[in-house]
């Protein structure tokens, strides 16, 4: 290609008078790569010497033989609850209760810490300061780790996976409306703060038209994620599907536990197509 330049007396671009083989960078950077990759294999220590491929692929075996008893109460002291339709059901309403509450808290901090409203006076931007640091804290621990905390304060059961997700996605929501509010086009506010409105006029007139699409596809978006994560809080004791998958995969029942595996699979898929749908209408 650089022969095409110079045979028409044409500067030839400077990507093109690069050897691969001359190129330091890149050849510095694929070193540094493999270099990185060479020493987690080392640090991992990665030991397949007591992998059991038969057991493991009878396990699988079972996994796609399932047992629909746990579709129904399996004595007389169990009921609907305590059935794996209904514990699916339990969780897809705990991922939606956690949105919820995520939302009612986010929603008003994210206006405290987008830039573009907190600016112009050293108390707001104090404030904008401390509102990202909390997004930033909260959204930097792992659910899960929320959830454990949360079984200590609440004990086992749905209330400790609905406050430790919702604590999680308060992080990330509100990170993901500042940045949304952030992204508005100042026009409308700047014309309308010259007529002498307020702050909150501006947000009320300028601000919240702007930015109702994108709060709706991001809460969606959460939503659908949230739905996977609950399908998990259980084996932490956060209540749902999760804590019986825990319970049928400790006591090795693993027809019973193929089956929950399908449900959950099945589930997200349905969740994540319909987000997908709705998010792509609000484009």
């Amino acid at each position: 290609m650089a022969e095409y330049f110079r045979s028409r007396n044409l500067p030839v671009p400077r990507e093109l008078e690069r050897n691969f083989l001359t190129d330091w960078r890149r050849l510095g950077t694929i070193a540094v790569t493999l270099l990185v990759f060479y020493i987690g294999l080392r640090i991992t220590d990665i030991n397949t010497s007591r992998a059991n491929p038969e057991y493991a692929m009878g396990v699988l075996l079972q996994l796609l033989q399932w047992d629909f008893a746990i579709m129904s109460p399996q004595n007389e002291y169990e009921t609907i609850v305590d059935t794996a339709g209904w514990k699916m059901v339990e969780t897809i309403f705990l991922a939606i209760v956690a949105t919820a509450f995520s939302i009612v808290v986010a929603l008003p901090l994210s206006f405290l810490g987008a830039r573009n409203i907190m600016t112009g006076h050293p108390i707001t931007a104090a404030l904008y300061a401390v509102v990202r640091v909390i997004f930033t804290v909260v959204r930097s621990i792992d659910v899960l780790i929320v959830v454990i905390v949360a079984v200590i304060i609440f004990g086992l059961g749905s209330a400790a996976g609905v406050f430790g997700l919702a604590f999680h996605n308060i992080g990330v929501l509100g990170k993901l409306y500042s940045e949304a509010i952030e992204g508005i086009d100042p026009g409308p506010g700047e014309a309308i703060t010259a007529t002498g409105a307020n702050r909150f006029q501006v947000i009320w007139t300028a601000v919240l038209p702007q930015i109702v699409n994108p709060f709706i596809s991001f809460t969606i978006y959460r939503l659908d994620t949230n739905v996977r994560l609950a399908t998990i809080l259980g084996l932490v004791g956060g209540g749902g599907i999760g804590q019986l998958l825990f319970h049928t995969m400790q006591l090795l029942n693993y027809r019973q536990a193929g089956l929950i595996i399908f449900m959950i699979i099945v589930t997200v898929a349905i969740m994540d197509f319909v987000s997908a749908q709705v998010r792509r209408r609000l484009i």
